[in-house]
Formats: C-alpha cells, structure tokens, sequence
C-alpha cells in the first residue's frame, strides 16, 4: 500500500501538475466556457481587441505620412500587424463560439476559417485573403433579412403588415435546418431574381449576389492574377457593404420599422449598416494600395484599410451578438 501511495506521489510531483478530480476540471471548462458566452464580457472583448487594432493602426499611418516621430515608425508597424493579426484571430474565435449556440453554419465555417487565416496572412494581404469567410460570414446577415415569400416571391406579411423574416439564429432549429433554409433560401433568391433582376435592391438579394463573387476571390489568386483577386474582393466587398447600409432590425409581428414600406430605407442607427460604411472605406483604401500612383504618395496604406477594417468590425461583432433567437418566433420559413 505504501509503494503504491509513493508511486502516486511521485507520478504527481513528477509531471509538475498537482492531481485534481475530474469532476473539478470538467467544471472550470464549463464555467470558462459559460463566462465567454456572456454578452457583456464579449462585447469588452470585441472593443478591446478591435479597438487597439484600429487605434494603432490609425497612429501608424499618422506618423507614417506626417513624421511625428519617425524613429518609432518600425515599431509602430510591427506592433500594428500584430495587434490587427491578434484582433482577426480572436474576434474570429468569439463569433464561432456565439454562431456556435446559434447553429447557424455558414457564418460558422466563415468565422471558424478566419482564425487560421488571421495568423498566418500577411499583413499586406490580410484583407484579400479573408475574402472567402467574409463571404460565408454575410450569409449571417443574409437569412436574418431574408423575407418568408410566397410562391411568386412575394413577402409574406402578418396582420399589422409586418415582415415575417427566416431569422438568422437557428439555436431551436438546429444545424440540419440551418443547412438546409440557407441552400433552399439562396436556390429562391436565384430564381427571383431572375423572374424580376430590380429585387437586386433588396439586401438579402444584393448581398447574396456579391457574396458569391466574395467567396470566389481565391480562384485568381491561385491562378496567379492577383490585381483581379484584389479588384473582386474589393468591388463584391462595396456592394457587400453598400447593401448592408439597408439593414434593419427586422423582427417577426414587431413594430412599423418592419412594415413592407420602411424596409429600403438607409438606417446608420443599425450597426450592422455602420460596419458597412466603414467597410466600404476598406475596400477603397486596400485597392488604391495596390497601385504604384497611391502608394508612392501615401504612405502606409494598409494600415489605413485596418483602421477602417477594425472599427468595422466593432460595428458589425456587436451586432451579430444582437441576433436572437428569442426576438423572433419560430419561424417557417420552409413551409412555402
């Protein structure tokens, strides 16, 4: 008994980490895990990280153009890489980890890749590289406007004139149902608009469209043709983000900010319409970057985009946390 009490002392002392029951470990990870999940600690996370990236960002090409202390520039552009790097990586993992409980899994596989795709980019070309998972992100965006149509395409509205929409948390309808609304919801879209091109001015259509084209930017770039890779990204991205300045907070028998008549209005109290505005300066910014008449004169054009990127990305993190499953009711969207 004793040699078998000093062989577990030692196994203890040996690896350096003291033996806890399991049922002790298997809590704390519960406990971490529920600690990310709460709004406020996410949306301190969000400000935090983003927001020094945009910040620095913002100080670096300052200093870059106006040399208010050239000696601190290299640092300034290494500390702004990291810190932008750092920003992709962990909003990228906050959003999976929220899309996660909402089982919406688009979005989630867009999230999922950009942490990844966040660390090992450079910084030059950070922003085309994402051009695939921001693409799968806005099918977030995508079906929380999408209207629930009739057989004609129309919207289908409640007894007060309200749009009815599919909802973009698929929390109590799970990942199965996710799938398969996202593909019939996109294959309705795609007739739509070919039975009447002028629905390309609602946002669920505009954005699906320009998705397309973002999701497929890593062709040119395989092929070799990166100022094509460089103008999809960024044009798809204008129209992405134009089309999100339509944005509204849609919510099932909610109130006349539903109605048919008010829904192609632009509204910059809605922070996802934020995001777009500052996405849009992005897309410009990283573009004229590429040509040799802009950079030459202005310096530090790629941390110019950041600035734009990141504060974007405050906008548009808080409002992913704003979609619930809870504003909504259970939707049917695949009954017509």
């Amino acid at each position: 008994m004793s040699f078998a009490l000093a062989k577990t002392s030692n196994s203890s002392f040996n690896s350096g980490i003291p033996l806890l029951p399991k049922k002790i470990i298997s809590k704390n990870k519960i406990s971490i895990f529920e600690f990310l999940k709460n709004d406020k600690i996410k949306e301190k996370i969000n400000y935090i990280a983003n927001g020094s990236s945009s910040v620095s960002n913002l100080l670096t090409f300052l200093n870059g153009n106006f040399h208010f202390l050239d000696s601190a520039q290299e640092k300034l552009e290494t500390a702004s890489e990291f810190l932008t790097k750092f920003a992709y990586a962990k909003i990228s993992a906050l959003g999976a980890m929220d899309l996660w409980g909402k089982k919406n899994l688009f979005p989630f596989l867009g999230y999922a890749l950009s942490v990844p795709i966040g660390l090992f980019s450079s910084g030059y070309n950070l922003w085309v590289s994402n051009g695939i998972t921001s693409g799968l992100i806005n099918f977030l965006i995508i079906m929380d406007q999408r209207e629930i149509v009739d057989s004609k395409g129309e919207p289908i509205l409640d007894k007060n004139k309200n749009l009815k929409v599919v909802n973009g948390d698929f929390g109590n309808r799970g990942w199965t149902n996710s799938f398969t609304t996202t593909l019939n919801e996109s294959t309705k879209i795609i007739k739509e608009l070919l039975d009447k091109p002028s629905r390309i001015k609602k946002i669920s259509h505009a954005a699906f469209v320009a998705s397309i084209f973002q999701i497929s930017t890593p062709i040119f770039g395989f092929l070799g043709l990166e100022r094509i890779e460089s103008f999809v990204r960024n044009a798809s991205t204008a129209a992405v983000e134009g089309s999100m300045m339509l944005h509204k907070n849609i919510k099932n028998n909610s109130d006349s900010s539903s109605s048919l008549d008010n829904k192609r209005i632009i509204n910059l109290k809605s922070p996802v319409a934020q995001s777009g505005l500052l996405w849009v300066g992005t897309s410009i910014v990283d573009f004229l970057k590429r040509f040799d008449y802009f950079s030459e004169k202005i310096n530090n054009l790629t941390q110019l985009s950041f600035f734009f990127d990141r504060a974007a990305s405050i906008r548009f993190t808080h409002g992913l946390f704003e979609i619930k499953k809870d504003h909504y009711k259970p939707s049917n969207a695949n009954s017509n």
